[in-house]
């Protein structure tokens, strides 16, 4: 596999996409002993760490709760580079970042903002995000704590009325953070206004907790124990009137409540932003780790020898063909996922045009999609490198467990992908005729459609071949799903019913079916601009991307007759052939993912021989065990 330095510098420009400067001086930062990965230690150290390393790269100023004002997309670059280190420190840093110093930017008075913005950035004071409770996971608009507002004293007492109404995951929350955005029912004048956010100091700067709250551990998880989990209850705890986050909720002189949004579900959507961003966070995170994995994976397949056909271990276990099959589409992947999580960011910042739904479409399918990736390509990785893989030195362990943050965190998947359908219904309500016409194509017979398709051995590199492929599976979907709920009246089902009960199959796959086709577009847009000399390394992993996905849905494609089984055949040939096209260039696109040699320190990167000459205990160090 020959390595162009100039296609790479170029290929990871285009990944990278957005500041540079600062992906490079947090790797450099990354040198330091304290960014070594460690395994058996401490849960209290593991804990303590986390904020060690946070505080560090704070101190570096290379994160800011003011670049939401100045620069998001240096947020989400961050968040990538910390991903590929370590995913507590990252999910700390989002918590931080992102769900505190954010919602306190964008809804916080001047009061506040010049208070503690400042002291955000330094880490001085420490946040937490208390939006979920015990018994409302996924359905917070029906939250229990209240925040009761008493005009004589112009204060908000904040009260948790049962077990249910705790805040619980609270990252931060356990052992490091001084103030909780607390989101709870506004209750005045005998009157509930809806939910909204509030400041409230839940320890002193001497981390000693505050009269009124309760916070207990969380304790040990699966995964991610750097992060300190709390759940939280609050007993009549009284905080200032300006400590009402909301830039379109107030209370008069008067006491009297104002809001220019008048519907309360609105107004909780409104001062819950900040999930949106989040999942980019949390996508952003997810990306930097599938690179790190791969980058692992890839590499040591390229060194680990296995039985060659003399029968002596001379063979790189990455010459197999089972081993491409299972990798390439992967990377291929990650690749357009990559591409897409750049689009996506522009549109976040307003660099592209969208709407408002756009974005939350956008944002919360790329969460889903990159997180679920992201266990999978950990999954996989994990088993292709064996026993190696297994170690926690290894980091395979820390990837699949990270994944499974990134798949509950900021919104389950499936509850996001939900969402998604349902917006996607929203748009096309109106468009009765569009809907009409996909509905009955649906019914043609086979050869009309493979007739539409045109689908042979020399047009599957066809751009606009692949994107039609790929759309009329999201379109034909959508209105067979549009007609179902429109039925489900008639057959005495509510659209509750038919939603929650019914359609889960149908629903999940528009969702999921909307992502891919949005993937291959942007990819095929890139594929016209990016330099001459990526056009073909570009669509060459585009082509597996779209091989792969068609692969994976065949079943469908069958079924629904818009393949036939020759073509089916012909599809698994294809992907086939392009996992031996990309695997040619694998090892320059894994370097590509810049990834430097000092980041590098799973055993499997570098010799297993040495790590394994002298008894380590598993540990990079000797002594780090006594840390």
């Amino acid at each position: 596999m020959s390595m162009n330095k100039n296609i790479l510098k170029k290929l990871q420009n285009l990944l990278d996409h957005d500041n540079i400067d600062t992906r490079e001086n947090l790797k450099n930062l990354f040198k330091e002993e304290m960014f070594i990965p460690r395994y058996a230690i401490p849960i209290k150290k593991e804990r303590d760490l986390a904020l060690e390393r946070l505080n560090r790269i704070a101190n570096k100023n290379l994160i800011s709760v003011f670049d939401f004002k100045d620069n998001p997309k240096r947020i989400f670059s961050v968040h990538e580079i910390v991903g590929q280190m370590d995913g507590s420190t990252a999910t700390k840093m989002t918590v931080q970042f992102n769900l505190f110093g954010g919602t306190l930017l964008n809804l916080g008075n001047n009061k506040l903002h010049s208070k503690y913005l400042e002291e955000i950035d330094s880490l001085q004071s420490v946040g937490c995000f208390g939006l979920t409770e015990l018994g409302y996971g996924n359905n917070a608009a029906e939250m229990q704590t209240t925040a009761t507002y008493n005009h004589e004293t112009n204060e908000f007492i904040i009260n948790t009325p049962n077990t249910l109404a705790r805040k619980y995951w609270i990252t931060n929350g356990a052992l490091h953070a001084h103030f909780c955005i607390v989101f709870a029912r506004l209750l005045i004048n005998n009157n509930d206004e809806g939910i909204h956010a509030f400041l409230v100091s839940i320890r002193d700067k001497s981390l000693n907790i505050k009269e009124g709250v309760t916070i207990w551990d969380m304790g040990h998880k699966i995964g991610i124990n750097g992060i300190d989990n709390a759940s939280i209850g609050f007993n009549n705890v009284k905080i200032s009137k300006h400590c009402l986050l909301g830039d379109t909720s107030n209370i008069d002189s008067n006491g009297i409540f104002k809001s220019k949004i008048n519907k309360k579900r609105d107004r909780f959507l409104h001062v819950a932003d900040r999930l949106l961003s989040g999942r980019l966070c949390i996508a952003s995170m997810m990306m930097g780790a599938s690179k790190y994995t791969l980058d692992l994976a890839i590499n040591y397949a390229s060194k680990r020898l296995a039985v060659g056909s003399n029968g002596k271990s001379n063979n790189p276990i990455f010459n197999f063909q089972f081993y491409k099959r299972s990798m390439m589409p992967l990377l291929a992947k990650t690749v357009c996922y990559n591409l897409s999580l750049n689009h996506i960011k522009d549109v976040f910042e307003g660099i592209l045009p969208s709407t408002k739904v756009d974005k939350v479409i956008l944002c919360c399918s790329v969460k889903a999609s990159l997180a679920w990736h992201n266990e999978e390509v950990a999954s996989i990785s994990r088993e292709r490198c064996g026993g190696q893989g297994y170690l926690s030195a290894n980091r395979m362990g820390e990837a699949i467990l990270g994944s499974h943050s990134g798949i509950t965190a900021e919104g389950d998947n499936a509850v996001l992908m939900q969402k998604v359908s349902k917006e996607l219904l929203g748009i096309e309500k109106k468009n009765t005729s569009k809907i009409l016409l996909c509905y009955l194509g649906k019914k043609l017979p086979s050869f009309l459609k493979q007739l539409f398709f045109g689908l042979t051995f020399k047009n599957l590199s066809n751009s606009s071949v692949q994107l039609k492929l790929l759309k009329y599976k999201k379109d034909v979907i959508l209105s067979t799903l549009a007609f179902k709920l429109k039925k489900s009246r008639s057959r005495g089902h509510t659209i509750y019913e038919e939603w929650m009960y019914n359609q889960s199959d149908e629903i999940q796959m528009l969702a999921k079916s909307y992502f891919d086709f949005k993937v291959l577009e942007i990819c095929n847009k890139y594929e016209k601009t990016i330099d001459e000399d990526l056009k073909s390394y570009i669509k060459d992993i585009k082509i597996l991307y779209f091989l792969h996905t068609i692969e994976s849905n065949l079943s469908w494609y069958l079924s629904e007759g818009i393949l036939s089984k020759n073509q089916a055949k012909n599809i698994v040939k294809q992907s086939k052939k392009y996992c031996e096209t990309i695997s040619k260039n694998a090892l320059l696109i894994c370097k590509s993912f810049g990834i430097p040699e000092h980041m590098k320190l799973a055993p499997m990167y570098n010799d297993i021989s040495k790590f394994n000459s002298f008894d380590n205990k598993g540990e990079l160090t000797d002594n780090a065990r006594n840390w």
